[in-house]
């Protein structure tokens, strides 16, 4: 998934994890950044999903990045700081989630978690035509030995986002009903 799929649908991940400690969000004194539920949320940010924006990055970058960049040029410090971002995007999500669950508009989270989400997905048809090619920087720019998506790239992004949806199930439940039952 490109990257800008991949941020917006990280901050609906936080605010879906907010919604599903929501019981316990409301009960409890302190602020939600110190909350259970938020360092929860932040092991599956740090273990999961930028794991899978690095995989990307790594593995098929410029695709990763829309061919807007050249994957070649940019320094792996700023690698870095994109994955900082990432994760402070996702606990920025879970903090304003937590902040609208303590002031009771449950159904503003929802329609935020759909919003955030379905705007995450409308990149991929607006951006078909460059999802549909697979190759460097240079190639797309040049328009040669492009090929058609397909091959690893597919099985790439059918298993990590296997993993993701997973890890978000698991999360989502141990935040959710699994609390009420430990």
């Amino acid at each position: 998934m490109p990257l800008f799929t991949q941020l917006l649908l990280t901050i609906a991940t936080g605010l879906a994890a907010a919604l599903a400690a929501r019981a316990d969000l409301r009960v409890s004194p302190k602020p939600a950044a110190f909350s259970r539920a938020f360092v929860a949320y932040l092991l599956f940010a740090a273990l999961v999903l930028v794991p899978s924006s690095v995989y990307f990055y790594v593995f098929h970058g410029d695709w990763y990045l829309l061919y807007l960049v050249d994957t070649g040029r940019v320094p792996s410090a700023v690698a870095l700081v994109g994955c900082l971002i990432e994760l402070s995007l996702g606990a920025g999500g879970f903090l304003l989630g937590a902040s609208l669950i303590r002031t009771q508009r449950d159904p503003w989270l929802g329609a935020s978690i759909g919003a955030t989400a379905a705007l995450g997905l409308a990149i991929i048809p607006l951006t078909r035509e460059r999802l549909a090619v697979v190759g460097s920087y240079a190639q797309y720019q040049g328009d040669f030995g492009l090929a058609a998506y397909g091959g690893a790239l597919l099985q790439g992004t059918l298993w990590m986002s296997l993993w993701v949806a997973l890890g978000l199930g698991y999360l989502l439940y141990r935040l959710g009903p699994g609390s009420r039952r430990a």
